[in-house]
């Protein structure tokens, strides 16, 4: 395992237990029979023990492992005192700190630390330790460590200073296209390629691997399967690779609503599994991986797999059409469990089955300006994809007018841009490189009274990877468009957040708030009204 990316955490943490132990054996050269000093000396040493192990730091672990059983007799009361072993354990804590520096200036922390480890094997076999001899003209210098613990909540409020600062630049911008300075001009470039570059390392700062994530998940999977009474085994592939804190914060309630639903309705019985011919064991995995700018979480099981038929009785008895609903590919009915209050389960457990799952899971990816894509083969298993962004909050994105109302919608989503005409739309479809593509007046969606002129209309052609959807193409059509620009999006919040067929908000440079649309949720609430 590559162990680089968490050198950075070793070093602070590492950095902690040494000044934890130097503050200790001070008090314990004091008062050797303190039990307590003791006992804070040992879960030091065992915690620099443990990480060292993991980073395969073999100098380290062998050097803390011989003074963390020296202080174990110690508390087992198998050596009589403490007294006169503090002087010598300070000479091992210089050593240990020798080495540790070694791990942040990049190189091996490999060393003869012989000398060390003979003397506390002497002092276990017969009692006190006599202080090895220093080293010539030791110099003692006090230095701050190179690594920083900073609480979250800074550098979410460094994201939203930047972020402002990049609508306002966009501002200025605008404005400066009024002059003819190429002083300005260049001055207004530079600057944005500062604040790129301090957006980018804010950014940075913010990634975690997946791994932080899913680490709880073995103990979620053991609950689950005492729960239903099944075997399940998990597997994780590319939890190293790393998405920004908000991302991993908001898809957490997601991950969870899968894994129940793999557990309790993807997941046969033991009997049930060596019936079909299976092994006893379920399995599950969770594999992470790029794509692109993006990144894939894919929830997989081996279990019984989406039944399309019972989702389309179950889609049929909630009022969708019968034809529309029966002209679908089972893809395509697989993606309908993601309606509210549509579920294919036999039963209500305990811990799925009341239709709110897949709503929920839909929701949450929806609003992280994500993808979500079902494939199930019945009998088979089912496979739950999750296409992310690995940052948030700036994003390029189409200033949209609709009469007299601005929007902003994702330039990541969108094909084309046209101007045409009523005749050209008036089927309620556009030929686009000979395929006709469903229409949608963004005034009609948002209750707006717009006029059009003869050519006035604006026609967005986006991708639509939501809801019943195989990557189709969708037209909105508006009253005009404006630049494009990097905007600052910010989380919608009650009751906003219940707003269909937006994902965030903006503020311009005069002030003004802009909602950012999401086209998939306005594609999907028509795509559910047009198949009633």
């Amino acid at each position: 395992m590559d162990t680089s990316k968490y050198r950075a955490l070793y070093l602070q943490e590492a950095g902690e237990h040494l000044r934890g132990i130097e503050d200790k054996l001070i008090a314990l050269e004091k008062n050797p029979a303190d039990e307590a000093v003791v006992d804070a000396l040992f879960r030091h040493y065992h915690s620099i023990k443990g990480m060292s192990a993991s980073m395969g730091y073999e100098t380290i672990k062998s050097l803390s492992h011989a003074q963390e059983e020296l202080l174990d007799n110690v508390r087992r009361k198998k050596v009589a005192s403490a007294a006169g072993f503090a002087p010598a354990l300070l000479e091992g804590l210089d050593v240990m700190r020798a080495l540790v520096k070694k791990v942040e200036e990049g190189t091996s922390p490999d060393a003869d630390i012989s000398h060390c480890l003979d003397a506390l094997r002497d002092a276990l076999a017969g009692g006190a330790l006599s202080r090895p001899k220093p080293p010539e003209e030791r110099v003692h210098e006090l230095k701050l460590s190179s690594v920083m613990k900073v609480d979250g909540a800074v550098f979410d409020d460094l994201l939203s200073t930047t972020g402002e600062m990049v609508m306002s630049l966009s501002a200025v911008r605008l404005s400066s296209q009024r002059f003819r300075s190429i002083e300005l001009k260049d001055g207004i470039h530079q600057l944005g390629k500062e604040i790129n570059r301090l957006y980018e390392r804010i950014l940075e700062a913010r990634m975690l691997p997946a791994e932080t994530l899913v680490a709880s998940l073995p103990r979620v999977i053991r609950d689950l399967s005492v729960a239903s009474g099944k075997q399940v085994e998990l597997s994780m592939q590319g939890i190293e690779l790393g998405l920004d804190r908000s991302i991993l914060e908001g898809i957490a309630p997601a991950l969870v609503h899968i894994i129940r639903n793999c557990v309790d309705h993807g997941l046969e019985t033991a009997s049930e599994r060596e019936k079909a011919g299976k092994p006893a064991v379920g399995r599950i995995s969770i594999k992470v991986y790029a794509k692109k700018d993006k990144v894939v979480i894919e929830v997989s099981d081996d279990g019984k797999g989406i039944n399309a038929a019972k989702v389309r009785l179950a889609a049929r008895s909630k009022g969708y059409d019968a034809e529309r609903l029966n002209a679908m590919t089972d893809k395509e009915a697989c993606m309908l469990v993601c309606l509210p209050g549509l579920s294919s389960a036999d039963k209500v457990t305990d811990v799925s089955g009341r239709g709110v799952g897949m709503d929920a899971v839909k929701s949450v990816v929806d609003a992280l300006r994500g993808v979500l894509d079902i494939e199930s083969s019945l009998g088979k298993g089912t496979t739950i994809r999750m296409e992310l962004p690995r940052t948030t909050a700036i994003v390029k994105a189409l200033l949209v007018n609709v009469a007299d109302e601005r929007y902003l919608m994702p330039v990541s989503v969108i094909e084309r841009v046209a101007l045409v005409s009523e005749k050209d739309i008036s089927s309620g479809a556009f030929v686009y490189e000979g395929e006709a593509i469903p229409i949608i007046h963004l005034a009609v969606a948002f209750g707006i009274e717009a006029e059009y002129g003869e050519e006035s209309r604006t026609l967005i052609i986006v991708e639509d990877n939501g809801l019943g959807a195989s990557k189709r193409l969708v037209g909105f059509v508006a009253t005009g468009y404006g630049e494009e620009m990097d905007a600052y999006i910010k989380p919608l919040v009650p009751p906003a957040a219940k707003l269909c067929g937006v994902s965030g908000i903006a503020v311009m440079g005069d002030g003004t708030p802009v909602f950012m649309l999401d086209p998939e949720r306005i594609a999907e609430r028509a795509f559910r009204q047009a198949i009633r």
